[in-house]
């Protein structure tokens, strides 16, 4: 079984809660991309209209390795004209409101499925019982690309005031995209951590050179928060979410053996998954209600079971709720909101088996549904893969 073979096997579209009328406050564009993450595409988006990125809005980032249709927003007073290879922007109108994830309700998905062995009928099956019981409403590894195990997390290092641990895994996570030239750089970096001057020639971006220059006046707390308060918002952002992700995904998978008997491991990038077939009808109710909080320095009580188990993770790590309280870092903070621990798809479509164009001797399978705001479509799809608990 493959998936995002091409971009066009992975389509993704939003659904906002958004009003677009002739005149408003906003402009409203749709920005079309394939072989683009989200933030990549509006800093040059940013960069050639000469609009600050902290202007554009946004309700989600999207995979690079998709094709993908999403709505952005400026102020009236600004025009974005943008038309690349990959990259296409188009105007749709005016709103009185900007886009931001509060107005994402959810997004359609077309996927196909490829290298199917033969015209199976598990997997049908299991897109029943996914449709009956729903599936784990984990974070997927497309929310962890910052870091590259679990214990490389620049938000935990943080959290934990190890302020600088966490400069250097900015400056030195190798990602498996990265370049030889770029992965030896990295490299190089971490050698000679601490010796600052040998690294500023090393420095890439102006972000880079900045930090750096910052850390050449001292090596104190002070010069360190400053250095951290040099990275831009969004990339904070990612850092931080990443770390609260990890955590709520931890208590997830340390709920789910008090409503499931049979779960089985999935493998990810970072941790396993623990997924299920199917579930009692008492699980079901059960688990229909049951939100998880993220992790803050002030979690809401959900019950014992959760509460326990969010507290037990963070003492495995080292850290407690309040050390979430990450006032001196200007560009972001931790936020407790509630989760669903599981989710069911939404409007499901399901095609016939047809030849695999791409893999000869295989088949393929297109498959469309719609998913509540945050879920992740992949994890429907690693959900699929098990069919014998």
């Amino acid at each position: 079984m493959k998936i995002k073979v091409l971009p066009e096997d992975f389509v993704v579209k939003e659904k906002l809660k958004l009003e677009i009328k002739p005149s408003g406050r906003y402009k409203i564009y749709l920005l079309t991309k394939r072989h683009w993450n989200t933030v990549d595409a509006l800093r040059i988006i940013s960069k050639e209209n000469k609009i600050s990125l902290e202007k554009i809005g946004c309700a989600g980032r999207k995979d690079r390795h998709a094709l993908t249709f999403q709505y952005i927003s400026v102020p009236r007073e600004y025009t974005i004209n943008f038309n690349k290879e990959n990259v296409k922007v188009e105007f749709i109108g005016y709103s009185d409101d900007f886009v931001s994830p509060l107005i994402l309700e959810g997004n359609f998905f077309e996927i196909t499925i490829r290298k199917l062995k033969n015209k199976d009928e598990k997997i049908l099956r299991r897109l029943n019982e996914v449709q009956q019981f729903g599936f784990p409403n984990y974070f997927d590894d497309q929310r962890f690309g910052s870091s590259q195990s679990e214990d490389e997390f620049i938000g935990e290092k943080i959290v934990k005031k190890h302020y600088n641990g966490a400069l250097k895994l900015y400056f030195t996570t190798i990602h498996p995209e990265d370049k030889k030239e770029e992965k030896e750089r990295k490299k190089k970096i971490s050698e000679l951590w601490g010796d600052f001057e040998k690294i500023l020639p090393l420095c890439k971006t102006k972000v880079e050179r900045d930090i750096i220059k910052t850390l050449l006046k001292g090596k104190s707390r002070h010069y360190l928060i400053r250095a951290l308060n040099l990275i831009p918002k969004e990339e904070m952002s990612i850092f931080l979410s990443a770390y609260q992700s990890y955590i709520w995904n931890r208590t997830l998978i340390a709920v789910l053996p008090y409503y499931v008997d049979l779960l089985k491991p999935v493998k990810g990038k970072i941790m396993d998954y623990l997924i299920y077939t199917t579930l009692s009808t008492k699980s079901l109710n059960s688990l229909k209600n049951l939100h998880i909080p993220t992790v803050s320095s002030k979690i809401p009580y959900v019950s014992d079971i959760v509460n326990n188990a969010i507290l037990e993770i963070l003492n495995e790590r080292g850290v407690k709720p309040s050390d979430f309280d990450i006032e001196r870092i200007k560009s972001w903070y931790f936020k407790s909101f509630l989760r669903p621990a599981i989710v069911f798809p939404e409007k499901l479509e399901v095609s016939s088996f047809e030849e695999d164009d791409f893999y000869s001797g295989y088949y393929k399978l297109r498959i469309k549904f719609y998913l509540p705001a945050g879920s992740f479509a992949t994890m429907l799809i690693k959900s699929l893969t098990i069919t014998n608990i």
